[in-house]
């Protein structure tokens, strides 16, 4: 039976405990979500996960500000799905490579380990998300859960954007770093998950293209077929407030390794639980 609290850390066993971040979740959440909170401790990496409950959201530009690649605002139905609360830190990607004995990517000297991981390829990512359980979200989660289960707002935490709320281009406020910032720095959105504008541009599962919207499927969309380029979401350090929209949608060449691109991760329910429930025998 999968359970219906917000939010559990989901701590897979593989190695030394990384930084945990203590969350402050807001009270007011979409009404076909739950405002509850259970942290349940599983392993040594701390990878903290929000449970979404799946549901019919308008996916697209709906307030007729973005690109043509976000239209048209479409229909789109989602099963129930976990995801990662914060982005994929330096020190969670560390143990990964140790783990699996791979080189580690080289990163600036201003990210320390709980910032997120970055000048990460596609391919990376996915091993990773893999490794934990997991995968990289589709770009239709990706959205939903920015949108804190299908709210219409222009931005994760609201309909405005400044460096109070996110980590964009400059400094300013409560934004103090030009590049990567800790992981769960700024404001959550309402479900409780952090970083979904700016810090890290964000990987995705889907393949792109400008114009899937005209023929993509209502239920569960997987994204094109084909395609030479990688979706991303999010926004980052490096781009203004206009990228760190819901829908904004950017895109890359898969083996691209950038400074400002990371990812977090997506689980199906039964196989979060059952991580959770191995842990708990």
């Amino acid at each position: 039976m999968i359970s219906t609290t917000k939010q559990f850390f989901l701590l897979i066993l593989i190695g030394a405990s990384a930084t945990f971040l203590a969350a402050s979740f807001p009270k007011t959440v979409p009404k076909n979500q739950t405002s509850e909170s259970s942290p349940i401790l599983i392993g040594t990496l701390k990878i903290p996960a929000v449970f979404v409950k799946g549901g019919n959201f308008e996916m697209g530009d709906q307030f007729d500000t973005g690109d043509d690649d976000e239209k048209p605002v479409h229909s789109v139905t989602l099963n129930d799905f976990y995801l990662s609360a914060t982005e994929v830190t330096v020190a969670q990607f560390k143990k990964f490579c140790i783990a699996t004995h791979r080189k580690m990517p080289e990163q600036e000297s201003t990210s320390a380990d709980d910032h997120p991981i970055v000048f990460i390829t596609w391919y990376e990512a996915k091993d990773f998300c893999e490794w934990v359980g997991g995968n990289l979200p589709t770009e239709a989660q990706w959205e939903y859960a920015a949108r804190s289960g299908g709210l219409s707002t222009q931005y994760p935490t609201g309909n405005e954007m400044d460096r109070s709320t996110a980590n964009i281009f400059g400094k300013g406020k409560k934004d103090k770093w030009e590049k990567t910032s800790p992981v769960g720095n700024f404001p959550p959105n309402y479900l409780g998950i952090y970083d979904m504008a700016g810090n890290a541009y964000e990987w995705c599962n889907d393949n792109y293209k400008s114009d899937y919207y005209a023929s993509s499927n209502s239920f569960e969309p997987q994204g094109p077929a084909t395609s030479m380029f990688k979706t991303l979401r999010g926004g980052s350090w490096y781009h203004n407030k206009e990228e760190m929209r819901c829908s904004d949608r950017f895109r890359f060449m898969p083996v691209a390794r950038i400074g400002f691109v990371g990812f977090r991760i997506a689980w199906k329910p039964e196989k979060a639980e059952a991580l959770k429930i191995q842990m708990e025998q």
